[in-house]
C-alpha cells in the first residue's frame, strides 16, 4: 500500500500586509482548496505574524524545520515564495536543507511547474530575486517619502505607546504628531524592564496574557492575545527607537 502523503501549510503575514487584506484566513482557504484537489493529507499549520525578513526569529518556521527534521510531513505547502523568505538565497538554501530530510516545497503560485527540476529551479531563483528587487526598490522609495513626511509632520501607523493626533483645518489633518498614550506608556515601560532582566519574548507574552492586558490588534471583532512576535516587533520597531532619543534629547 503507497504510503499517504502528509504535508504542512506555512502562512506568514506582517502587519502591512494583513492591514491590506493579505490575511492568514484568506492564504489556509488558498491551500484548502489547492489540497482538495490532491490526494495529500493535511497534518499541521505553521504561522508566523512578522516580516520575511528574518527567518531566525519566527519562532513557528523554526519550529516547523525541526518537524521536517524529525520527519512530521513529507512535504510544505504555501501560497507563494515570499512567505519563506524575501531573500533569494534564503530560499534556495532553506529549499536544498529541506530536500536533505526528504521534505519538498509546494508553492501555489507556482503550482503547474516542477521547481525541482533544471528549469523549474531557474523560474523560482527569478521569480524570487525579483520579489527581492522590487521589495527593495519599493522600500526605499517609501523611506524617501516617509523622512521627507516626517520633517514637517508623523506618517504612517503610531508605534506602541503612542496615539496620532492631528489638528483638522477645513476638511483636511494638519500638524499630524504623537502624543504619549498613558496606559499603553505603562505596559511598554513594563515590558522593556522585563526584557532587560532577561525575560524572553515568549515569557513577556505569556505574563501579559496571564495578567489578562489587552493588546491592540484584533481579529475577526474579537481581541487578539499577546504573541511572541508582537513582544518583539513592539521592542525592536524603529519608532520607539526614535521617541526614546527624542526624549532624552
Amino acid at each position: 500500500m503507497k504510503e499517504e502523503y502528509r504535508v504542512a501549510y506555512y502562512i506568514r503575514v506582517s502587519r502591512e500586509e494583513q492591514a491590506k487584506g493579505y490575511s492568514p484566513e484568506g492564504q489556509k482557504s488558498t491551500l484548502d482548496g489547492w489540497l482538495s484537489e490532491t490526494n495529500w493529507k493535511w497534518v499541521k499549520t505553521y504561522q508566523d505574524e512578522t516580516s520575511g525578513k528574518d527567518i531566525k526569529g519566527r519562532e513557528r518556521f523554526q519550529e516547523m524545520i525541526t518537524d521536517a527534521k524529525n520527519g512530521l510531513f513529507n512535504g510544505i505547502c504555501m501560497l507563494d515564495n515570499d512567505r519563506f523568505s524575501r531573500s533569494t538565497k534564503d530560499v534556495l538554501n532553506i529549499m536544498d536543507d529541506l530536500l536533505s530530510y526528504g521534505v519538498k516545497l509546494h508553492i501555489y503560485n507556482l503550482r503547474h511547474i516542477d521547481i525541482y527540476s533544471d528549469q523549474g529551479r531557474f523560474i523560482l531563483t527569478n521569480f524570487a530575486a525579483f520579489s527581492e528587487f522590487f521589495r527593495g526598490q519599493l522600500a526605499s522609495k517609501i523611506r524617501v517619502g516617509v523622512k521627507q513626511k516626517m520633517k514637517n509632520e508623523w506618517f504612517g501607523q503610531a508605534p506602541y505607546g503612542y496615539t496620532i493626533v492631528s489638528d483638522v483645518i477645513g476638511n483636511r489633518k494638519r500638524n499630524t504628531h504623537l502624543v504619549e498614550n498613558p496606559e499603553e506608556q505603562i505596559i511598554l515601560k513594563e515590558m522593556k524592564k522585563l526584557r532587560e532582566e532577561g525575560r524572553s519574548y515568549n515569557e513577556i507574552a505569556t505574563y501579559f496574557n496571564e495578567k489578562r492586558i489587552k493588546t491592540r490588534l484584533k481579529r475577526d471583532g474579537g481581541e487578539c492575545s499577546w504573541h511572541p512576535s508582537t513582544v518583539r516587533n513592539i521592542l525592536m520597531r524603529p519608532e520607539v527607537v526614535l521617541n526614546e532619543k527624542k526624549e532624552k534629547t
